[in-house]
């Protein structure tokens, strides 16, 4: 497949679907690795309509012909986290690759049996994680383990949005029903957990509680309020597998933010998001270092510097999904497997369970 274009089809792929139009249809269109061949929407003429503009040859509303066509070789699932389930299974059954956004599924046991059949068909599949694309994340991941800042002692990890409080608009009600498994924990939560432990390491134990204190929000559209039954509070503190103290604080319905600070017994880092919407896989991040030498703490002793990224590197999302479909390309090609996959998935849809488990226990939860 060396010399090959891979053909992509990608449901959810109308050019009305914000997250697709601004980031993965964009990041095909320039990616000399990929050809965009299919459309797959819930409405045949806007699938007919944004294929005509993206002169894809076809056009669909059910996903599974779209998977059984000859001319796509790679299927990006961007759709409602509902409906993950059968449209990935329907793509797995065909052995194409796949690329399917973040959550993967509603359930932990649906994410398990996604990632199985996966692996059992030998495609290579990528889940939308592409926080972990971050110059300044892979920045601090490097630095971290140079020893830059000495041993990590601890992190504090704050996550804020707008969204997921008291108010919504109808594009995003479904967001406030736990059922959909599209929440605050699983989006903000999940994207955020993800960039700590992918520059920390994993969790081995935790506390959390989980607070409703929004119980129905103003629907914009139509001044009515909707019922809501997901936490917008969401507090966790507990011991990574190093042994550094971690504490975090998701919160929506507030003013937006995100701020992460790891600190070492030489020094700390802080990342921190410009314009936040609380979605660190957005981009716009900045570092800054801290360094006390010799464990002296005098101000005048202390050194602080912004870590500066190169500015072509740090384009946000879009940036991000491109590199992502890169690496994925050169996966394909090479038969290596470096992308975030179906099985780092499933590991953070389980730490997400922790989460849940130790909220509604009282109990501290081993993992």
């Amino acid at each position: 497949m060396e010399n090959r274009i891979i053909n992509v089809g990608i449901i959810g792929g109308s050019l009305n679907n914000q997250w697709a139009s601004q980031t993965h249809i964009p990041a095909l269109k320039n990616n000399p690795y990929y050809k965009i061949t299919a459309i797959g929407t819930s409405n045949i003429d806007t699938a007919k309509e944004s294929a005509k503009i993206l002169n894809a040859p076809h056009s669909f509303t059910d996903f599974k012909e779209l998977a059984q066509t000859k001319d796509v070789d790679l299927v990006v699932v961007s759709i409602k986290v509902p409906h993950h389930y059968d449209a990935v299974i329907a793509v797995l059954e065909e052995n194409k690759h796949i690329y399917c956004e973040w959550p993967l599924a509603i359930y932990t046991k649906q994410a398990e049996k996604m990632a199985q059949l996966a692996n059992e068909r030998n495609i290579h599949h990528a889940i939308g994680l592409q926080g972990r694309q971050s110059p300044e994340v892979n920045y601090l991941k490097q630095a971290i383990r140079q020893g830059d800042i000495g041993n990590i002692i601890s992190c504090n990890m704050q996550v804020a949005t707008q969204g997921k409080g008291a108010v919504t608009d109808e594009k995003s009600r479904y967001l406030l029903n736990e059922d959909n498994g599209a929440t605050l924990l699983s989006i903000n939560g999940g994207h955020s957990l993800d960039v700590l432990c992918y520059i920390l390491g994993d969790f081995q134990e935790l506390s959390a509680t989980m607070n409703v204190h929004y119980t129905e929000a103003f629907v914009q559209e139509t001044g009515k309020t909707t019922v809501k039954n997901t936490a917008d509070q969401i507090l966790i503190q507990g011991t990574l597998i190093n042994g550094t103290s971690a504490s975090v604080h998701i919160q929506g319905g507030v003013y937006p933010a995100f701020q992460l600070e790891i600190r070492g017994e030489k020094g700390a880092f802080r990342l921190t998001q410009k314009n936040s919407y609380g979605h660190v896989q957005f981009g716009n991040l900045i570092i800054e270092k801290m360094i006390h030498p010799n464990n002296l703490f005098n101000s005048k002793d202390v050194f602080y510097e912004e870590i500066k990224i190169p500015s072509e590197l740090n384009n946000g999302a879009l940036s991000y999904v491109d590199q992502a479909y890169t690496m994925l390309a050169k996966d394909i090609i090479a038969c290596t497997k470096k992308i975030p996959d179906f099985n780092d998935a499933v590991k953070l849809h389980q730490l997400l369970d922790a989460v849940r488990k130790s909220a509604k226990t009282g109990k501290r939860i081993l993992i």
